[in-house]
């Protein structure tokens, strides 16, 4: 199960972590529960990014939001 970074615009910060079946894929939508609602997200990019400290590389992907 890879655990995945979701950005948005700021690359710099994820705005969460998720441990998911399989690596989303461009298109595909991912629905984030906030307090008894659901903020919804389409994946627009996907990349992996190095771990400088173990070498290890992190599934990374970009999304925006969806109203």
């Amino acid at each position: 199960m890879p655990m995945v970074e979701i950005y948005g615009k700021d690359e710099m910060h994820a705005l969460f972590e998720g441990d998911f079946a399989f690596l989303p894929r461009r298109g595909d939508t991912i629905s984030k529960e906030r307090g008894g609602y659901f903020d919804y997200y389409t994946v627009v990019e996907v990349w992996h990014r190095e771990d400088g400290e173990t070498g290890r590389f992190r599934a990374c992907v970009r999304v925006t939001a969806d109203d």
